[in-house]
C-alpha cells in the first residue's frame, strides 16, 4: 500500500532572529502556515525533523506552539511524528509529545525515524 507521508524539516517551521536565538513569534507564524498548508493538502500523516534544530525552547515557548495547533482545525484524522536528537536533560520534544496528546492530538515523539514511520504506518497482517 502506497503513502504519502510529509515530511518537514526544522527549518521549515522553526525561526531564530539574527543572533541565533529563538523567535517565538517567528515560529508560530511558520507553524501555522506549514500546517494550514498541509490542511489544504490533506496531508494527515507529518514528520517534524527536528534532528538538525538547535533552539533553547522554554515550557512557556512550547505550550505556545501548541496554542497554534488549535487555529489549524480539525485534527482527528491527522498523526504528526516528531524526529529528534536530545540537545540536553529536558526533552523537548517528548514535552510537545505530552502536551499535544493531552489536548486529544496524535503526535509521537521518536529519536528514530524508522520507530516515527513505524507508528504513522503500523503494519497490518497480511
Amino acid at each position: 500500500m502506497p503513502i504519502d507521508v510529509k515530511i518537514v524539516p526544522a527549518r521549515e517551521f522553526i525561526r531564530t532572529n539574527a543572533n541565533g536565538e529563538f523567535d517565538l513569534e517567528g515560529t508560530k507564524e511558520l507553524f501555522l502556515a506549514v500546517f494550514s498548508k498541509m490542511k489544504k493538502a490533506n496531508a494527515s500523516e507529518v514528520v517534524m525533523d527536528l534532528r538538525e534544530a538547535s533552539t533553547k525552547m522554554t515550557a512557556s515557548d512550547i505550550n505556545e506552539l501548541l496554542s497554534v495547533l488549535n487555529h489549524v482545525g480539525s485534527w482527528s484524522t491527522w498523526k504528526i511524528a516528531i524526529v529528534y536528537r536530545p540537545k540536553n536533560d529536558w526533552d523537548r520534544a517528548k514535552f510537545f509529545e505530552l502536551g499535544a496528546q493531552n489536548k486529544g492530538y496524535r503526535v509521537g515523539a521518536f529519536q528514530s525515524f524508522e520507530n516515527a514511520l513505524t507508528w504513522l504506518y503500523p503494519p497490518h497482517e497480511l
